[in-house]
Formats: structure tokens, sequence, C-alpha cells
């Protein structure tokens, strides 16, 4: 059977890309991460970065290794790269930034570098869904959309515009709105980063929707209606 990528283009990522680990936080592509970065070592990387192609790696620790930063503690072999859309810099040298997800990337190698941040060789993850899948994912798709606004009251208007184009919604765009709405924890973000396949990635989102409607008994009436 055919495969096909996560709707847009396809991502491509710099051969070598500086990264910053970061334990509990986890950038999906589609998402609009906004960071202060203060820490030296970081004000380099983005100073290169923007002189360079933009693009960011933000990794996680591995679980349990947290308390050895600001040294450089084993990193999760999943990222989420960004590129910088905004930044400004205060007069101090600290940035502020605004990343936008491109693309999950596996790391492939951790390269021996001689810039006080770390970097590394990476490829590009893109869930990919067979042609058997595909009707289970455009009925995902209107699903979650139709059963966000339940949770998110307050961004009824921002789900309704995509509802009114379905068709052309990206799928990153709305999984990263999705996770945002149900505010996801940073191991299910972490979870929806590293699913190889686009209709885990909805039954991820769908899992915590239902999660979330568990814990307010005034909605499930409507929980009965929403999946089916």
């Amino acid at each position: 059977m055919g495969m096909r990528k996560l709707s847009g283009t396809a991502k491509k990522l710099p051969d070598v890309l500086p990264v910053f680990p970061l334990p509990g936080v986890v950038l999906l592509p589609g998402e609009v991460l906004p960071l202060h970065i203060f820490e030296p070592r970081y004000r380099a990387m983005v100073r290169d970065a923007l002189e360079g192609q933009t693009v960011i790696g933000m990794i996680q620790p591995r679980p349990g290794t947290e308390d050895q930063l600001p040294g450089a503690p084993p990193i999760r072999e999943i990222g989420g790269a960004g590129r910088i859309s905004r930044h400004f810099e205060v007069e101090d040298g600290r940035f502020l930034i605004w990343l936008v997800g491109v693309t999950a990337f596996r790391v492939v190698e951790e390269l021996d570098v001689v810039t006080p941040y770390r970097q590394v060789r990476a490829e590009a993850i893109e869930a990919a869904v067979d042609e058997s899948e595909r009707e289970s994912v455009v009925r995902a798709r209107f699903d979650l959309l139709a059963s966000l606004p339940l949770l998110a009251p307050d961004r009824q208007e921002h789900f309704q515009r995509l509802m009114g184009d379905l068709s052309s919604v990206d799928d990153d765009r709305l999984l990263a709105s999705a996770a945002q709405a149900l505010a996801f924890t940073p191991e299910e973000k972490q979870e929806l980063l590293e699913a190889r396949r686009l209709l885990e990635r909805y039954a991820l989102a769908e899992a915590a929707l239902r999660r979330r409607m568990a814990s307010h008994p005034a909605l499930h009436p409507a929980n009965a209606r929403i999946f089916h």
C-alpha cells in the first residue's frame, strides 16, 4: 500500500543541528514555543542560528539525568526541531525568541564540537499513513476538531475556523492545537512526538481527550456522541 507523509511539504534539517536540552519542554511540529534565553552558551547558540539556518533542536534529557544540568546529561533519542520566527535581543545579551515547530527528529550522532552548546547530526521524522488508514485519519481529524471546543471553550472561534477549512488543515497544526487545548503533560507530548504513524498520533490525542472528559462528569453525555 502507498504511504504519504504528514500534510505539507517535506521537512529538511541542517546537516548539523544545535540542540537545547531542557527538562519538561517538548516542541511539537506546528507548535509555537516562546523562550527566554539567558544562559551564555545558549545565547551563543541563538546568535549562531540567526546567522545561519535559524533552526534549533529542543530535546529533553533522559529521565533521571535532569540533575546533571547545567552539564551535559544524556539526551533522549527523539526531539523537536523549530525555526526561529521572531527574536528580540535585550541590552544585556539575553534573547526572547519564538520557535515554530518544524519536525520531530531522531539523533543519529552527537558531535564533538568546540562550541559551548551541543550539536548533533539528526534525521527528520514524519508520521506516515497507509492508504488503508486514510478514511480513519479523516474521521479522526473531524472528531478531534468537533470535540475540542468542549474542553477549550475560550478557543471555540479558533477551532471553528479550523472546522471551516478541514480539508486543508495541516495535521501538525491540528495536533499541536489539540495538545495545547488539552494541556498535554511533557510525557504526553513526548509520546505524540515519537509516534511514527499519523493514525497513532490521532489515537493519542483521542485518548488524552477521553481522560480529560473522564475528569469532567458534565461532559460524559457528549463523550458518548463524539467518538465512534
